[in-house]
């Protein structure tokens, strides 16, 4: 985060929204907070997840369309191009060539219209995006300054405003799973468990965010315990710079996320790190058949890097469920 507070992008729209301080990430992040915040403390009724995304979107005159066929996209097209939105017209150009989500203030709004249109590409391989692209057009209004009046906003893969749209993910990312309302419901559902598991994540996507993505879910789940934890994909691959299966650093590797009470703990596994054999999480990948999530104990030492070094030698508990071409883990401090 310390490179992105450095960012010029970042810097302007802190000073654009007259934030003050040292940190423009924070004051961006916390200006965004007590707006979400206002919106609950003023609202009557119990307050959920999906009901807050409901508010948020209602005060920001968003709507949001997620098209999920090449057809639904033609018929936005058109419906758009007769209410006169010219800009629609250059639409699919702009999902050919990359952008995941856009959003555009409409001209000719009517009378009980939403003001902004969020579209969301959720065809094909986009569909499991679809939960955070939403999350992270609200942040471009959320955020928005006042030199901002007229816009349109779009997320790509690669994006002349990168630092920006990392901002925007910071944003997005506590929407999706805003912390006043998750991690209570994240408490109350692992009372039933002893750890952070997969059942755990289960229920909690089933009963606190059930339009979100399992892989979101469990990150979430992760990130928001107090307990000492690592969630971990684990996938073929090579290091950076080498050149794919041929290369003589192709391995299974791991790509986890933890909390901070897992970075407190000394707990970590390094990103890319090579899986070892031995490991449950290698030995659900390699097993012919995809199987029931499993668990083992085992000792983080056995994880060990080409020059020898070893990661530190701590108990963990290990549960691994094989999703697709990748293994899911939830590493846990024994």
């Amino acid at each position: 985060m310390a490179r992105l507070r450095s960012e010029p992008g970042v810097v302007k729209i802190a000073e654009e929204l007259r934030l003050s301080g040292n940190d423009p990430v924070s004051a961006v992040l916390g200006y965004c907070r007590t707006r979400v915040d206002s919106w609950i403390k003023s609202f009557k009724g119990p307050m959920t997840l999906p009901r807050l995304h409901q508010l948020v979107d209602e005060h920001l005159s968003l709507r949001h369309v997620v098209v999920r066929t090449d057809q639904e996209l033609d018929e936005l097209v058109r419906e758009q191009l007769e209410r006169r939105e010219v800009i629609f017209s250059t639409l699919k150009g702009e999902f050919a060539n990359g952008t995941e989500a856009i959003t555009i203030k409409l001209q000719n709004a009517g009378v009980g219209m939403k003001r902004n249109l969020a579209v969301i590409d959720g065809r094909g391989e986009q569909a499991h995006r679809v939960y955070f692209g939403i999350r992270h057009e609200e942040s471009h209004l959320l955020s928005l300054t006042p030199a901002q009046l007229s816009f349109v906003f779009r997320r790509t893969h690669a994006t002349q405003n990168a630092a920006e749209e990392r901002l925007m993910d910071r944003i997005g990312g506590e929407l999706a799973f805003y912390p006043p309302l998750f991690r209570p419901e994240l408490e109350r559902l692992q009372r039933r468990y002893v750890r952070p598991c997969f059942q755990l994540v289960d229920d909690v996507r089933s009963e606190v965010c059930p339009d979100a993505s399992w892989t979101a879910t469990a990150i979430a789940v992760v990130e928001q315990n107090d307990f000492p934890t690592l969630f971990v994909t684990a996938r073929y691959g090579s290091k950076t710079g080498d050149a794919g299966p041929r290369s003589a650093n192709f391995a299974l590797r791991a790509s986890p996320r933890g909390n901070q009470a897992a970075k407190t703990a000394g707990l970590m596994i390094p990103w890319n790190y090579r899986v070892p054999q031995a490991s449950i999480i290698s030995v659900a990948f390699h097993a012919p058949h995809a199987l029931l999530d499993q668990h083992a104990d085992e000792r983080l030492g056995i994880w060990t890097a080409s020059n020898g070094s070893r990661l530190r030698d701590l108990p963990v508990h290990v549960e691994v469920r094989r999703r697709g071409d990748r293994v899911s883990a939830i590493v846990t401090l024994n």
